[in-house]
């Protein structure tokens, strides 16, 4: 028996089949126990044309979108009844300088739970089935240590739907949910077959695009945009002319690893949008951005640090009954400690844990500092925020359910706020929540209403328990006629709707007066108290809650 004979025969009784792709005849040869993965039936696939049409579309990227020195994934394959079949795949590449010249591999049939097809365990956005943030990251640095190893480039992009808050208004929640069903659709479609797709924010989709299609990106970038130019995004419920930006990034000459690229590409993509859209930009590093950038990067650790260790604090500011000037609630603001001992507030690091894509693992820390604290603190109401990212996820409103539903006490005096123009991006997701947390025994508040495009419609289909005015609408209230009709008009709307309102931002005792008045229910800023990291009702000996009278509790 020769040794490739005995070889095969070896393979096939270990249930194993082994190949060896030659590149340039494009001939794939096999051995060993294919025909448990392909079928009794036929023939192996003999070309990687052929061998394509077997993967499963979701992982076909997963074989043909990255050229790695060593070979170690698990993938499905169509089986001979149509099934899939997991198999893992071990295996070494060849190359002829930068190019791919040999492929051989071992693949096994490996079990795999039902649950794992869920698109929780792959990774999945649930609205368009692309790859979500946390799985787009995973791939980037993948990616990234390949095209180091063998020397190539690879570029990310983060596409922009111009103009989403807009869509959403003209059309509907669930007609801009179809559009970003459409537009994932419509990127599958226009993108190369081993470009990598995701969704990695409301209205943004991530692609990473692996050598040798990074080479050419300029040209396939403005393919794209000239596509969304001219052919409308069809939805089930209307077609729409849109535009997209884009923001790019080069891999690894200017973005080492996945954080970078997300924060380098994302900030591309905001310039594009402040030259006017419908156009792109790529990231160039220069020193004062190389200087910014690292100062968040460097906060981003701190953040991760923060969480790790449980170095993340929170400071509360009183919310006021705005005819008694008794306190109602706490609003707790996040808060971490620079190297000088000085604060850093939310505002300055919560883009960065967006960008970073730890919004997720951030809130659930919040919301557990919020828990720890009520429960200690029987009679306490408090408000925390949530990022938009984090209501757009689907599994938030699970967690939710894990970490208050043995909790009704606890539940019944939380507030969660979430900014209006966060909450419009991603309406239905962000609707989840807010009934999960409703159906707790929790209220939800709109924060920053104003600042946003968001109409009647999405107010009531929101179900929201609280409105907070923008506190931009009372800088010179006093002043400005159309200011004060518009907070006239914004309140009037809330009591329409039973909808509580929250004045943000008072700092002197005329607005409060003339906000009295105009019977705002609840006002907040520094006339009444700055965010502190001292327990207020500790030190006072009162909490929130003993101010407030059942009745005035069901009111909230």
């Amino acid at each position: 028996m020769s040794n490739d004979h005995f070889l095969a025969e070896l393979l096939s009784a270990a249930g194993d089949a082994a190949y060896c792709w030659d590149i340039d005849s494009d001939r794939i040869e096999w051995c060993g126990a294919w025909n448990k993965v392909f079928g009794d039936g036929g023939e192996p696939p003999v070309s990687s044309a052929r061998f394509f049409e077997t993967i499963f579309d979701d992982d076909r990227h997963l074989v043909f979108g990255m050229e790695v020195d060593a070979i170690d994934r698990e993938y499905r394959i169509r089986g001979p009844q149509g099934n899939f079949i997991w198999v893992h795949e071990r295996g070494i590449a060849e190359f002829r300088g930068q190019r791919l010249a040999r492929q051989c591999g071992l693949l096994r049939i490996i079990e795999k739970p039902v649950s794992h097809e869920t698109s929780d365990w792959s990774g999945r956005d649930d609205l368009t089935g692309c790859f979500n943030r946390a799985h787009m990251t995973a791939q980037i640095d993948k990616a990234l240590e390949g095209a180091k190893s063998a020397r190539r480039m690879v570029a990310y992009l983060v596409i922009g739907i111009d103009k989403m808050s807009f869509v959403n208004e003209a059309v509907g929640m669930e007609a801009g949910d179809g559009l970003l069903r459409s537009v994932a659709s419509r990127l599958r479609e226009t993108l190369p077959t081993r470009a990598i797709l995701g969704r990695v924010g409301g209205d943004m989709f991530g692609v990473l695009l692996p050598d040798p299609l990074s080479r050419d990106f300029p040209a396939l970038i403005e393919r794209l945009l000239q596509d969304f130019r001219h052919r409308p995004v069809i939805t089930p419920a209307t077609s729409l002319h849109i535009t997209v930006s884009i923001g790019v990034v080069r891999l690894p000459s200017v973005a080492k690893n996945a954080s970078e690229a997300m924060i380098f590409a994302e900030q591309a993509l905001h310039a594009a949008h402040q030259r006017g859209r419908n156009l792109f930009v790529e990231y160039v590093d220069n020193p004062e951005r190389m200087q910014e950038n690292r100062q968040l990067l460097d906060l981003g650790e701190r953040v991760k640090l923060a969480l790790k260790q449980g170095g993340l604090r929170l400071a509360y500011q009183p919310i006021v009954d705005s005819q008694t000037g008794q306190t109602l609630f706490y609003e707790a603001l996040a808060r971490l400690t620079g190297d000088d001992g000085k604060l850093i507030a939310a505002a300055q690091f919560v883009p960065v844990v967006e960008q970073l894509g730890l919004a997720l693992e951030f809130d659930r820390h919040v919301l557990q500092l919020a828990v720890r604290e009520m429960e200690e603190n029987l009679e306490l109401n408090l408000a925390i925020n949530i990022s938009g990212l984090t209501a757009a996820q689907a599994d938030w409103p699970d967690h939710m359910r894990r970490a208050l539903a043995s909790r009704p006490h606890v539940t019944r005096r939380l507030i969660v706020e979430i900014t209006e123009t966060a909450a419009i991006v991603d309406v239905s997701e962000t609707r989840r929540f807010v009934e999960t947390l409703r159906e707790l025994g929790g209220r939800v508040s709109l924060d920053d209403f104003g600042a946003g495009f968001t109409s009647i419609r999405h107010l009531r289909a929101l179900s929201v328990s609280i409105m907070k005015i923008d506190k931009d609408l009372l800088h010179e209230l006093l002043k400005n006629a159309e200011q004060q009709h518009l907070v006239r008009m914004l309140a009037g709307i809330a009591r329409g709707l039973g909808i509580k309102t929250v004045a943000e931002g008072v700092e002197t005792a005329e607005i409060a007066e003339w906000l009295r008045a105009e019977k705002i229910d609840m006002m907040q800023g520094y006339y009444f108290g700055k965010p502190s990291l001292e327990r207020p009702w500790a030190k006072s000996g009162d909490s929130a809650a003993k101010s407030v009278t059942p009745e005035t509790r069901i009111a909230l």
